[in-house]
């Protein structure tokens, strides 16, 4: 059995371990101690085991040690439900962020839940390059004009040597996030994360739908203008950020969703 954790001595055998890990990787032994042990399905290091142990006896194997603990939710319920009613899309910039903001939100998404825990997502950040991304992807959807008006409108403003100040893709927009995972849902997570975390330092951006379709119709040339990227993952998210020269004064009314009680 290829072991995953260290367990020291200061382990008592409460079993608060034993009882969150989903694996059944987990047993305490005649010993009174807890011990890593042969189960279906093998630790995938969510580190449940660690946050629950009351001494923190137990790490993992190649991971820093143990973090900061916390009871409960550090964030009130009335709180985080204003943050998400106040927010919006911002498509109005006055200026960039600066590589220190972008690292601030970029680290904010480490702890995004991946599919089953791989933690296999990687980002890219267009600011420099800006100019040739958007002359890559003029150049796949070129074939694709009729299928959008806005792509239409999109291919033209790059053939016009991009000199309006409207990007039909990013509006005032000169910086993009990309997020590439194996899954759609482990890049989509962390890019809202990513979002409720820039509204909170006064930054703002919206998604883009549209340039996802550039990986999606061509996704080996998209693929090719990001090659620090590792392979078989793909870009499933697109965020373009900045600074706000707008700012909203009102939450804005929207209709209730429908739900399906079963």
């Amino acid at each position: 059995m290829e072991e995953s954790l260290i367990i020291s001595d200061r382990c008592v055998g409460c079993g608060k371990c034993v009882s969150v890990c989903i694996r059944g990787h987990l047993a305490v032994g005649d010993d009174r101690k807890v011990h890593e042990i042969e189960s279906p399905y093998s630790c995938f290091r969510c580190g449940h085991c660690i946050s629950v142990c009351p001494k923190g006896a137990i790490s993992m194997i190649g991971s820093p040690g143990r973090i900061e603990s916390i009871d409960g939710c550090p964030v009130p319920p009335d709180v985080l439900g204003e943050m998400f009613r106040w927010r919006r899309s911002c498509r109005w910039f006055d200026r960039g962020c600066t590589r220190e903001e972008l690292e601030e939100l970029l680290s904010s998404v480490k702890y995004a839940p991946t599919a089953e825990n791989s933690q296999i997502v990687e980002y890219a950040v267009v600011d420099e390059r800006f100019p040739e991304f958007m002359e890559l992807l003029a150049s796949i959807l070129r074939d694709h004009t009729d299928e959008h008006p806005r792509l239409k409108q999109f291919v033209e403003y790059v053939d016009n040597g991009q000199r309006e100040k409207n990007n039909p893709f990013t509006w005032e927009g000169r910086q993009v996030i990309v997020a590439f995972a194996r899954f759609p849902i482990d890049a989509i997570i962390p890019i809202e994360q990513l979002e409720l975390m820039a509204y909170s330092m006064g930054l703002g951006g919206f998604h883009s739908r549209w340039m996802l379709l550039g990986a999606e119709k061509d996704p080996e040339r998209f693929m090719s203008f990001f090659p620090g990227i590792r392979e078989g993952l793909n870009a499933y998210a697109v965020y373009i950020v900045g600074h706000p020269r707008v700012r909203f004064r009102t939450s804005v009314p929207r209709d209730d969703r429908k739900v399906l009680w079963l």
